[in-house]
């Protein structure tokens, strides 16, 4: 037995991955508390809801401590609605961010009694912030972790109402955005918001594939079926099958086709490696995509 943990958890490659998600979430961290929460900007995510909540209700807690207990709330709704896989995912993430984020607002607090701030100006906040966040989260992703927050909510409205998660994050996070910039009475925060999200997304994109956020990821595996329920069950997105013949082996079978966002194919790779991790798969950019899900949302039985 402690064989088996040694290997699965002392290893190469779960150290450099344990040690990137963490400097991800430090990087993610660190753009929330040295540029939105000082200047009192709203972005979206749990962290907005936080800047929110201390300016207005909790006026003596640290942004940090109030987005670590609606984190742990969430952990707790998503146990409840969406299982113990899902809550093991996003439990480190969604406990170490709050963490870091304490860290780092005592921090700035020194640098602040210094006059070393960042100065008013919005745009050189949305654009480094923006970046450093996007950096963050996409190292984090890049390496198989979640952080939890507003996502529990958009794969519980997918689960149960068929909500896709594009539409979700919009609905969400924009409210988030908007309440920020009613709060404030600035009404530019809201451009703000949507420039900080465009920025951050598009760092996060390159970071995790090096350019546009959609691939087409094409799938050989014996166990095929199982995989092609799974991603039609669990990721919510179609799958096309290929007839298909090994050139070497000359073994029949069939290849799936999907398309998908950023996010979602690096669940795909999850449940691909935990169904059949001998699965051979190539992953391509998609320059354009036509369809359900993506120009259109589906239409539900």
């Amino acid at each position: 037995m402690k064989e088996l943990l040694k290997k699965k958890f002392f290893n190469k490659k779960f150290l450099k991955e344990f040690l990137m998600i963490n400097l991800g979430v430090l990087c993610s961290a660190f753009a929330f508390s040295f540029f939105l929460d000082p200047n009192n900007m709203v972005c979206g995510g749990v962290g907005g809801i936080g800047t929110i909540l201390s300016n207005t209700i909790f006026t003596s807690i640290k942004t940090s401590v109030i987005v670590f207990f609606i984190n742990a709330i969430l952990l707790i709704i998503s146990l409840i609605f969406l299982g113990k896989a899902f809550f093991i995912k996003t439990v480190y993430g969604s406990v170490i961010f709050p963490v870091y984020m304490f860290f780092c607002e005592e921090i700035y607090k020194i640098i602040d009694k210094n006059d070393l701030t960042f100065g008013n100006d919005k745009m050189l906040i949305v654009l480094v912030g923006g970046a450093i966040m996007g950096l963050g989260l996409g190292l984090a992703i890049k390496n198989g972790a979640s952080t939890g927050g507003v996502d529990i909510p958009q794969y519980i409205c997918l689960k149960y109402f068929k909500i896709p998660l594009s539409a979700s994050m919009i609905v969400i996070d924009g409210s988030i955005v908007v309440l920020g910039a009613v709060v404030a009475k600035d009404l530019s925060n809201v451009l703000y918001g949507v420039l900080f999200i465009l920025i951050s997304g598009y760092v996060l994109d390159n970071v995790v594939f090096g350019g546009f956020n959609v691939r087409s990821v094409n799938i050989v595996s014996k166990k095929h079926a199982q995989i092609k329920e799974l991603i039609i069950t669990k990721l919510d997105r179609t799958v096309t099958e290929v007839e298909s013949t090994g050139g070497y082996s000359n073994v029949s079978g069939k290849m799936l086709i999907c398309v998908l966002s950023t996010k979602e194919y690096y669940n795909l790779r999850s449940i691909i490696n935990e169904v059949d991790p001998e699965a051979f798969l190539f992953v391509t950019k998609a320059s354009e995509v036509h369809g359900a899900g993506f120009t259109y949302d589906k239409q539900y039985k």
